[in-house]
């Protein structure tokens, strides 16, 4: 897949993502391509054109499963020269990379959604959830101290995470702390 072809398969995907969870910006689908990229460096075997889809089209499940964008998805990426193989293999893919990974590149884009979730990023979109959710103080520290155990796949998801699972746990730490020191009752 050439430049021109990624650049269309962006622009077509950037509008889905935007706005469905009232978090995601179009960069995010950049960075979830970027994320995927990192983690994959020096691993031989993968198919690029599929870790490439996979990451543009990570959370975009629901849609693309809704009556017609499958089949209109499928026509797009065709036009693009992407091959019927790449486009079965994604759509087999995105159903089950989130939950149980099967394939190489399903596992990469498991580990970039993970770590998006992780560090200071992932508590920063964790708390406008939170936010939106209604969560008290106490349940956002424990939904910060969940996002730092979740389990990766990849040896380099997991190096990349070290670092942000600590600052997690830190931040979940004294937000508790803090939240007891004025607490009564």
């Amino acid at each position: 897949m050439d430049g021109t072809a990624k650049k269309a398969i962006l622009d077509y995907v950037k509008p889905l993502a935007v706005g469905l969870d009232g978090v995601t910006n179009y960069g995010d689908v950049e960075r979830m391509v970027s994320a995927s990229e990192t983690i994959a460096e020096g691993r031989a075997g993968l198919d690029a054109d599929l870790l490439f889809l996979l990451a543009v089209f990570s959370g975009q499940e629901k849609w693309v499963s809704r009556m017609g964008h499958r089949s209109r998805t499928e026509i797009f990426l065709s036009s693009l020269g992407v091959s019927p193989k790449v486009v079965r293999r994604l759509f087999q893919s995105l159903g089950r990379f989130e939950s149980a990974p099967a394939a190489a590149e399903e596992e990469i884009v498991h580990d970039a959604l993970k770590l998006e979730a992780m560090g200071a990023y992932g508590v920063a979109r964790g708390l406008a959830d939170a936010y939106r959710d209604r969560l008290d103080i106490l349940e956002m520290a424990q939904s910060i101290e969940d996002a730092a155990a979740m389990p990766l796949r990849t040896e380099a998801a997991e190096r990349l995470a070290a670092s942000r699972r600590s600052l997690m746990r830190e931040f979940a730490s004294r937000l508790r702390a803090e939240h007891a020191e004025f607490a009564r009752g």
